[in-house]
């Protein structure tokens, strides 16, 4: 197993806290009230794996990070480690990621694009298990009535507030 590295640290919206592998980066928070929350929100998804704090490796993903959480367009190039993950869930992370900010697509549309039309349920299991919010946009999916839906911790709240920071920083949408 390749050996982790993280970091946490403040942004805009809260503490993030990130884990990656020599492969890339494998874990990423949602914004946490303090650095304690979101340290302790990466134990708990690390699931007792050994770390070792890194915070010079996480130089550019952490302004990458930064520049998303105040609204700018982000074409991420950092790695990613999503080794271990089901196929269906790789094809679901991988079509999410081509959702313009902003915009929404529905589970059902979502579950299309990784493969099986009929999976719109797996596919929102694929958003709910999603390791790398953000980098991997599952804020963008929401449910065919289109309501929100959930949205790990924060909930729909934290959603809503993801999209209309897109909206309101993205040209084309007005």
């Amino acid at each position: 197993m390749p050996r982790l590295c993280y970091n946490v640290f403040p942004t805009d919206w809260g503490w993030v806290a990130v884990a990656a592998s020599e492969r890339g980066v494998r874990l990423v928070t949602l914004p946490e009230p303090t650095r304690r929350q979101a340290a302790e929100r990466l134990a708990v998804l690390l699931k007792g794996q050994p770390v070792e704090f890194r915070p010079a490796l996480f130089e550019h993903f952490e302004e990458q990070l930064r520049r998303s959480l105040r609204g700018k367009l982000v074409l991420w190039d950092v790695a990613l480690d999503l080794d271990g993950a089901p196929a269906f869930f790789r094809r679901a992370w991988a079509a999410c990621q081509a959702i313009p900010a902003g915009q929404t697509r529905t589970y059902t549309w979502l579950a299309a694009e990784a493969g099986s039309p009929r999976a719109a349920r797996a596919a929102g299991q694929a958003m709910a298990r999603n390791p790398v919010p953000l980098v991997v946009p599952c804020h963008r999916v929401i449910a065919s009535d289109g309501s929100l839906g959930g949205f790990g911790g924060p909930g729909p709240t934290l959603k809503a507030r993801l999209l209309e920071l897109e909206r309101r920083n993205n040209p084309a949408l007005s």
